[in-house]
């Protein structure tokens, strides 16, 4: 048995059918046999390479023969040289004849002599499809830069179309891009107007932010410094949930970077979010320089961890009896569910309380519980603005936990950029790598935006892919991983 694949090519203009290059492939197999089924992979892709090379060969020729008069009077060009130009696509690169031609001479003039025309080169700017940067990024924003390589040439006939060094660059050329759409749309945010009535947005059901630590990529000049990365999250009553990452470092206004975040996902001018996160002071900082953001919850789960660690520290206390160790931890309970009722302040006035009561024993203030108890009236003093009703929330349906952010952190920074991965970054490779992943969490890449961010990036004129002058390109450590 044999099967002959053949490339036939069809004029639209003149419905007639042209012979191509002939025999594309020959599959064979043994009769009445079914050892070998189908295709292989390796006879798929030879054979996608070859018709993808047929393919674009034969728009390229026809598409130059109509490059050849000029598009002003209408006269022959006069033909220079031809080269030959490689284009990378999903099914391999293929290597197309790119003539050269002297400019007309209707176009000649004092201040602009003949000059040579490139037709092809300038109308094909990149030489990369953007379906084969599209792969590159999805796969690398999920896994190691080496492995997405080595995955995209398994299944596709790619060979030596792609490197690992080249789907690093891609990534860090995307983030860039994508970290620079951002900023465009925090500039055309809208000013805050005063003494204009706010409401609690009807869209957004609910925002937590948290954050994580990567090691350093450069452990020799700052051994004792991390990346810090923030992560959130934010749920829609009407739809699927959103991320938004970044790092700390990068960015010159996080509180803009959750404006940027809230606005894009539909939150207008005059409503107003809650956020809900932990003590870090950045979050903060953050809320109160949001203009979409109401205020600041504080987590639920770090408040009740605290009150644990207390009650746990009073079990085994060798000053406490046993008869008086549930007295105490009834104590701590019922300061815990005054918290809960919203009323922090009378819960520091009750751990005070308890706290002098056991004082008086000898060699408290060397115990674990004294430690804990202040560290609980600490917390909760310290953040007494964050400090809500909880119970009614929950009763509400509302969110009380930041659990969402932490699922984010995991989601954006754990998966690919952490755990069970011995990386370490740099600010700016992290930056644009949480930047790449979210997009394609969000479900918001692909190739056609990777067109707009290139005509973008064209557009106001800057060379993303290229390295700042007097600088070298780096290979081994490119400011996104290294792996151990």
């Amino acid at each position: 048995m044999r099967l002959i694949i053949e490339a036939r090519l069809a004029d639209e203009d003149s419905d007639s059918v042209n012979d191509g290059d002939g025999v594309l492939a020959v599959v064979e197999r043994r009769d009445r046999s079914l050892a070998e089924l189908g295709l292989t992979l390796v006879e798929g892709r030879l054979l996608l390479a070859k018709v993808q090379a047929e393919l674009v060969s034969k728009q390229v020729e026809w598409w130059l023969s109509g490059q050849t008069h000029c598009q002003r009077c209408g006269a022959a060009m006069r033909h220079k040289d031809s080269r030959s130009t490689v284009l990378r696509t999903v099914y391999g690169k293929v290597t197309v004849k790119s003539p050269r031609v002297w400019s007309c001479v209707c176009e000649r003039t004092v201040q602009t002599p003949q000059r040579v025309v490139h037709p092809l080169s300038k109308t094909l700017t990149r030489r990369v499809t953007p379906e084969l940067e599209y792969l590159q990024a999805k796969w690398a924003a999920h896994l190691p830069y080496r492995q997405a390589t080595a995955m995209l040439k398994e299944v596709l006939p790619l060979n030596k179309g792609i490197s690992f060094g080249g789907t690093r660059d891609r990534i860090h050329t995307l983030g860039k891009q994508l970290d620079a759409d951002i900023e465009r749309d925090i500039e055309k945010l809208p000013h805050a107007v005063a003494d204009v009535q706010v409401r609690e947005s009807s869209h957004v059901a609910a925002v937590s932010v948290d954050s994580a630590w990567l090691r350093n990529c450069d452990v020799n000049r700052d051994p004792g410094r991390y990346v810090n990365i923030v992560a959130g999250r934010a749920t829609f009553t009407d739809g699927p949930p959103k991320l938004y990452a970044y790092v700390h470092r990068e960015v010159t206004s996080a509180a803009a970077r959750l404006d940027q975040f809230l606005s894009r996902n539909g939150v207008a001018s005059d409503e107003r979010v809650t956020v809900i996160s932990d003590d870090a002071g950045e979050f903060a900082k953050t809320v109160e320089g949001s203009r979409l953001a109401r205020g600041r919850v504080l987590d639920w789960f770090h408040i009740a961890m605290k009150f644990q660690a207390a009650q746990r520290s009073v079990f085994g206390s060798k000053m406490i009896d046993s008869l008086e160790r549930e007295s105490v931890e009834n104590e701590i309970a019922n300061a815990k569910w005054l918290v809960w009722h919203g009323k922090g302040s009378r819960a520091v006035e009750r751990s005070k309380a308890l706290d002098a009561r056991l004082l008086t024993r000898e060699g408290y203030e060397f115990h674990t519980l004294w430690w804990k108890l202040n560290t609980v009236s600490g917390y909760l003093k310290n953040n007494a603005r964050a400090l809500v009703n909880h119970g009614a929330r929950h009763r509400k349906g509302l969110p009380i936990s930041s659990s969402i952010a932490e699922s984010a952190v995991n989601q954006v920074v754990s998966h690919r950029m952490a755990k069970k991965q011995q990386m370490r970054w740099t600010d700016e490779g992290a930056h644009y790598m949480a930047q790449v992943r979210v997009a394609v969490l969000n479900g918001e890449l692909s190739p056609r935006r990777i067109c707009a961010l290139d005509v973008a990036a064209s557009r106001h004129g800057k060379c993303i892919g290229a390295a700042p002058p007097g600088r070298h390109r780096p290979t081994n450590r490119s400011g996104c991983t290294t792996m151990r």
